[in-house]
């Protein structure tokens, strides 16, 4: 049914899931090989325990060696290189020069990629104040209070 080499990702009957390489695919059987090479996953009526089989045309990226990050653009700082450049461009010449219009277009053009990576790299690297642990839930109200007359 399905080639050998390709990769799926099979849902039995029973809830749980497989994945890896096939190695053969009979009406009677089905071996997977997992993806770490480890070990062989067989299952014997795969007509009657697979509900739902996801078969990967493209290599899977998880496979494949990651790629480095692009350098999508400038750091904190040049940022801020980039702003005291564009104060000092706009105070310095005159407002007509179409030079000085273009150079303070890339500038501010600079200063606004720059402000988006250092928001993308604060929205990577946070982390929020409250976690598990930090929040205590209890049962308020319910215990004995004192009679008063």
């Amino acid at each position: 049914m399905i080639e050998s080499g390709k990769h799926v990702k099979i849902i039995l009957r029973n809830g749980a899931m497989a994945e890896g390489i096939v190695e053969e695919w009979y009406a009677s059987e089905v071996k997977l090989k997992s993806l770490d090479g480890e070990s062989i996953l067989i299952i014997t009526h795969p007509a009657e325990d697979i509900m739902l089989i996801k078969v990967f045309l493209e290599k899977d990226p998880e496979l494949e060696e990651p790629e480095e990050p692009e350098d999508d653009g400038p750091s904190e700082e040049e940022a801020n290189a980039f702003a005291s450049q564009f104060e000092e461009a706009a105070d310095k010449t005159d407002p007509f020069d179409p030079e000085r219009n273009m150079s303070l277009a890339q500038l501010r053009i600079e200063k606004m990629k720059a402000e988006r990576r250092i928001i993308a790299e604060k929205l990577k690297n946070h982390s929020p104040s409250t976690g598990p642990g930090k929040v205590q839930y209890g049962y308020p109200g319910l215990g004995k209070k004192p009679r008063t007359k």
